[in-house]
């Protein structure tokens, strides 16, 4: 598996998996394409932007070559404070239980390694199908801290909390 850059056809197969899983995004509502590529041009292709993406690629799905099952990203950054979001989006046909802890590895480690950050978060709802998945990844990982987060989320006619995963590089690369 690598992380690799986006193209807008990249993004934008993305935009059609996202649709299907608002449950898990902090904002639940479709994105047409128009406001896609806007994304696309404006945030992924801007250097100056407070947000850095790759497309998710594996070798894995039985076909030739590399293929795109998803986008990570870290958002909202936060340079002066080292600080930033976790964003992952995968192809709802490879589950983030064996896909996401290697896309995870990868994103952390652009995050810490490339970027400089000294922190990187991830806020995920109760509502979110793939909550077991983080779950997981709590018990599994030392070098991050947890919360829980009350009322979070409006979704599906009800608030839902959240854990507030932070993973740390001092602690991760201990």
């Amino acid at each position: 598996m690598k992380l690799k850059v986006l193209s807008l056809w990249d993004v934008e197969q993305v935009r059609q998996w996202r649709n299907l899983q608002i449950e898990i995004l902090r904002t639940s509502f479709i994105l047409t394409q128009e406001q896609q590529s806007k994304f696309y041009h404006e945030i992924v292709c801007n250097r100056q932007a407070n947000a850095r993406y790759w497309g998710i690629w594996t070798d894995k799905t039985n076909r030739v070559g590399f293929e795109l099952i998803g986008m990570c990203g870290l958002e909202n950054i936060q340079w002066e404070n080292r600080l930033a979001e976790i964003s992952m989006v995968l192809n709802p046909e490879y589950p983030l239980d064996e896909y996401g802890e290697k896309a995870l590895e990868l994103l952390l480690h652009e995050g810490f390694m490339n970027l400089n950050l000294e922190n990187i978060f991830a806020e995920v709802y109760y509502c979110n199908p793939y909550l077991k998945f983080w779950l997981s990844i709590i018990k599994r990982e030392n070098p991050c801290d947890v919360s829980d987060l009350p009322n979070r989320k409006y979704y599906n006619g009800k608030y839902w909390g959240s854990y507030y995963i932070n993973f740390n590089k001092g602690a991760i690369n201990k």
